[in-house]
């Protein structure tokens, strides 16, 4: 992989990236971290990255550096004692509602959206991980087994746990 290679993915999947690492640490802060060790990280060991006779695919390349991603929060994740503070503050601009309605609306979906937010990172580290692969970065079981380098029937089964608990919490929350 060249510097070049290395452009074209921070320009087609780095924002993909960094918002898998947003969802890996729950704080910008970290997550800007997390990225820009990822990519330094990739970019260190670019001759281990699959090339094809057109340069690297990019699209592996991704999930390589989501991998790198996994594995450098991990490694951070161990060293502390605390975590970070979660944000949940999602970076959108909220407009002025047009009624009274609407406002109520809104503030009932952003109390929702900060309800899964904070129930996925209450979750164990490794059922939070295979969540993040799951959902947000729309890999499927197989790959992620190769990311974390675990069989498919234990991501399976932490995706089954964390979907489990998350609808308990959910629901408590919903008729609360």
């Amino acid at each position: 992989m060249t510097k070049s290679d290395l452009e074209q993915l921070i320009e087609k999947h780095g924002n993909d990236i960094y918002r898998f690492c947003f969802h890996l640490t729950g704080c910008r802060y970290d997550a800007d971290d997390l990225y820009q060790d990822t990519l330094c990280k990739a970019y260190e060991i670019r001759k281990r990255i699959e090339q094809t006779d057109d340069g690297p695919d990019l699209l592996k390349v991704r999930n390589y550096c989501l991998g790198i991603a996994v594995r450098l929060y991990k490694n951070s994740y161990r060293k502390r004692t605390r975590q970070a503070e979660e944000s949940l503050d999602d970076g959108k601009n909220l407009q002025e509602p047009a009624s009274e309605a609407m406002a109520e609306e809104l503030v009932e979906k952003k109390e929702m959206q900060a309800k899964v937010r904070n129930s996925i990172q209450a979750l164990p580290l490794k059922q939070r991980t295979v969540i993040y692969l799951f959902y947000y970065a729309d890999l499927p079981i197989k790959d992620i087994s190769a990311l974390l380098r675990i069989p498919a029937g234990t991501v399976k089964s932490r995706l089954n746990k964390a979907k489990n608990t998350l609808k308990k919490e959910l629901e408590e929350f919903r008729y609360a």
